[in-house]
């Protein structure tokens, strides 16, 4: 029966049953490198009869024409085609995506895209992706053997709206890349060899909840036993599901029933009481962990020219900008923040501290954001520029770049119940609310309310409104959902949630080290400290950056702790009337390495004015080598012998004039030093920029390259396995045709058009003397057993007129032959030579 009597039939079934179309299921099977073998297993196991849909992605060569619908014809009973723009699905039967295309589903046809030369091309993730918005709950998503990414992306779409994911387990696979990139999605529903998933794809299109689902029934309607699955998934995660939205639970909880084979809503509870990964598993299923990078890319671009620029002029250069990611899963969303900032940033050529927080209740979801490690198939969000930029390509995985990552703090944080972030420019909260009831979303808005600035900026997903509340948010970009924040706004509506605010224990440090100490010799180190401190005049000791690191004798007298941010900064505590002559003794001290001492320095203290000498000397380290400390010691003037080192009368116009030329030496060097320094910095940044454009231009070559090659290696491996598998068939062909000429006992003679001979059996080869070498030769030169017949005269007879020739005759020994000669005919009715044929009549006979 032909493609189309078969096709024409199916409609005939469908109209029949009205009903059936409308529970097509349509399963989606991604395929690549390896893929055909996993595919011939899995339809060798399907029955033909499922009423289920199969469309095959593979990646196939421009050039080549698939032999993909023969081979895969051959093990099911279904009928194979190839899918033609616009053609109308049915069950029991499978399509397979044509070279050079792209296919999505619309309705329940089939639409092609041509595929963009020289652009990356992801096949698998374009169909999974139009599946997911046909199918929604229905549809069904494999991936099986592979390289790369490709269907990473469209198994997140397939999710997201409720469908069912497999992964061919790696294991099975020749190829893992592309099943063990869905694995880490943490996405997949089932990871099964090709005969596993068979049954499990079988088990669900019979389950009848969804054709109950299907019909919006309500499934369940026992309070007591949702409250106690709750109360479990409470439990297990620490969040309260009660609020989230009813048939949102509902569906994941029915999704999960397929999946683990619980017959009854009560089996299944009883399975949530003793499996406490299942309990982890549904509320995985119930929050969506689904997200991506730039996720509605004109949306961010709105974002970025209509916000992030006016947040960033703003701000003070030595302000803060404060981001809240609420809700960013595995970090996308986060990431996506920093890198518009970062470009408008550069693109200002100004620099703000912009610290994002990016929350979610997932845990696990929150460490893997962290890691700031993506699978290729970010490719299809993030622009190849970006790519270069922010991103470090690591085998077959991106990394974030270092700058975009300190921008974010990572952290797991409940919205409804822990303490929100204040004072922000900016919250994000996109795809979160359309999973709450109405009594969460106020809760939701009341925070926000609370942690944005007057004129901060609130960012819903596409489907998330804050229309109710325009006192509050006041939409800016209406149809990109951008609110800006009306601090002054009221809305009697909003009540102030409970947080819960941890206990805070007092944490006692145990000291380490002390303990082991000799306590004896402590004590007398100790007391020789307190001896010293006791009578030592007034000093301290400075480090090189001018730090005090110990106080000695009264120096209360000459210096004070002051006021503000606590510093042992020399120069923010020293009087006044003392601040200049010690810098300059420090100087000379230093430049000098020996002690200075100025002497009848007048001081202005509380109790009158003093008269004091200073000294300012080196602390020796061991042996002649100099500590880096430094020594300033306070004496009451007295006369007497002159102290080591420089000693000299304090004269204010002097010492400033001395000081002057100090620091105006310093700032001299210093210029000149700067200038230098900016000099090569210019250079060494000119040859940066000029590498740095190179190595970017050559890294997206190379990249480009990269994917590219990747894509044709895939196709070539696709078309070497069909191949493969015709060569087999052939060899097979082959094998049998032998064995038959060699068995028969019917003489063959197959000759060319020029009459060279190309086979024969070995029955004819004893009339014409032949020998397997002369397989080539011309027949002409060869004797035979009919010496009274012309056979080449025969034979060029036929080639010219294409009429067959019958006839009896008779060889040397006496023995009668059917002698029959015919032209050689293809399965192109072109002619390629002669069939002569010498049959045994008496062997006939008998």
């Amino acid at each position: 029966m032909m493609s189309g009597e078969i096709l024409k039939e199916n409609h005939q079934n469908v109209e029949n049953h009205p009903d059936k179309k409308d529970k097509l299921l349509v399963i989606g099977i991604g395929a690549s490198a390896g893929g055909l073998e996993a595919l011939q297993q899995f339809f060798h196991h399907m029955p033909g009869n499922s009423g289920l849909c199969f469309v095959v992605i593979q990646h196939l060569s421009p050039d080549y024409k698939s032999l993909m619908a023969d081979i895969l014809g051959k093990h099911t009973e279904m009928t194979v085609l190839q899918a033609e723009d616009g053609m109308e699905i049915f069950p029991d039967t499978v399509y397979l995506i044509p070279p050079k295309h792209n296919l999505l589903l619309k309705g329940s046809h089939l639409i092609l895209e041509e595929q963009i030369p020289g652009r990356l091309n992801h096949p698998i993730d374009v169909f999974f992706n139009s599946l997911a918005r046909e199918g929604r709950e229905k549809a069904i998503a494999v991936v099986m053997s592979g390289t790369g990414s490709d269907g990473t992306s469209g198994i997140k779409a397939i999710k997201e709206n409720g469908g069912l994911v497999i992964v061919q387990d790696p294991e099975t696979a020749k190829f893992d890349g592309m099943p063990r990139s869905a694995m880490n999605t943490g996405l997949a529903d089932f990871v099964l060899s090709p005969e596993e998933i068979v049954e499990e794809i079988l088990n669900f299109s019979n389950n009848p909840s969804i054709i109950k689902l299907h019909e919006k029934e309500v499934l369940f309607s026992d309070e007591e036993t949702f409250s106690h699955i709750y109360s479990l998934l409470k439990k297990a995660s620490g969040i309260d599901f009660t609020n989230y939205k009813r048939t949102t639970v509902l569906r994941r909880i029915e999704r999960r029933m397929v999946v683990t084979h619980s017959a009854s809503l009560n089996e299944y509870v009883n399975l949530l009481m003793n499996d406490k990964e299942e309990s982890n598993t549904l509320s995985k299923e119930i929050l969506i962990g689904v997200t991506s990078f730039f996720r509605d890319a004109d949306y961010f671009e709105k974002l970025k020219n209509e916000i992030i620029y006016t947040i960033v002029r703003r701000t003070a250069p030595n302000g803060s900008i404060r981001v809240w990611s609420a809700g960013c899963s595995t970090g996308e969303e986060a990431y996506s923040i920093a890198i518009l900032f970062s470009e408008v940033m550069n693109e200002m050529n100004t620099h703000r501290d912009v610290k994002i927080f990016a929350t979610d209740v997932d845990t696990r979801a929150i460490e893997q954001a962290g890691k700031g490690i993506f699978t290729e198939s970010i490719v299809d969000d993030v622009s190849a520029e970006r790519l270069a930029r922010y991103f470090t390509k690591k085998n077959e995985q991106y990394m974030i770049s270092k700058d975009i990552r300190r921008m974010i703090i990572f952290a797991p944080h409940n919205m409804l119940s822990d303490p929100p972030f204040g004072k922000l420019d900016l919250i994000c909260c996109r795809n979160v609310m359309i999973y709450f009831q109405p009594v969460l979303q106020r809760t939701l808005f009341a925070i926000f309310h609370s942690a944005l600035k007057k004129e901060g900026y609130l960012f819903l997903g596409k489907s998330e409104t804050a229309g109710e509340y325009s006192n509050v948010f006041l939409p800016v970009c209406g149809a990109e959902k951008i609110y800006i924040h009306k601090g002054e706004g009221r809305v009697d509506e909003f009540t102030p949630p409970a947080f819960n605010i941890p206990n805070i224990h007092t944490v006692t440090h145990r000291a380490t080290g002390i303990g082991e100490r000799d306590s004896g010799d402590y004590t007398i180190e100790s007391t020789y400290v307190q001896f010293l401190e006791k009578f030592l005049p007034a000093s301290v000791i400075l480090n090189e950056a001018n730090n005090v690191v110990h106080f000695f004798g009264n120096y209360q007298d000459y210096m004070n702790i002051a006021p503000g941010k606590a510093t042992f900064n020399f120069f923010a505590m020293i009087h006044q009337d003392l601040s200049l002559v010690a810098s300059t003794a420090l100087n000379r001290c230093r430049s000098e390495h020996e002690a200075v001492t100025y002497t009848g320095i007048a001081v202005d203290l509380k109790d009158g004015r003093r008269i004091v000498d200073l000294t300012v000397a080196p602390v020796p380290g061991r042996g002649k080598e100099e500590s880096g400390l430094t020594a300033i010691l306070f004496f009451e003037h007295h006369e007497g012998d002159s102290e080591e080192g420089i000693t000299e009368k304090y004269d204010v116009d002097i010492t400033a004039a001395r000081r002057i030329a100090d620091l105006e030496q310093e700032l001299h060097e210093s210029q000149n030093d700067l200038k230098a320094t900016i000099g090569e910095l210019e250079t060494v940044n000119e040859e940066l920029q000029a590498a740095n454009e190179e190595l970017l231009t050559a890294n997206e070559e190379l990249q480009s390259s990269n994917e590219e090659l990747q894509s044709v290696n895939e196709e070539l491996y696709t078309v070497n396995t069909e191949y493969q598998q015709k060569l087999d068939e052939l060899t097979m062909l082959t094998n049998d045709l032998s064995n038959f000429l060699s068995s028969t006992m019917i003489g063959i003679l197959f000759v060319d058009s020029n009459l060279n001979i190309r086979k024969f059996t070995e029955y004819v080869g004893r009339e014409f003397q032949l020998m397997d070498h002369d397989v080539g030769r011309s027949v002409q030169i060869f004797a035979h057993s009919f010496p009274s017949e012309d056979i080449v005269s025969d034979a060029q007879q036929v080639l010219k007129n294409l009429v067959p020739i019958d006839r009896e005759v008779t060889s040397m020994n006496g023995r009668c032959y059917t002698l029959r000669i015919a032209p050689y005919r293809t399965t192109e009715n072109s002619i390629r030579g002669l069939v002569i044929t010498i049959i045994d009549s008496l062997g006939a006979k008998k």
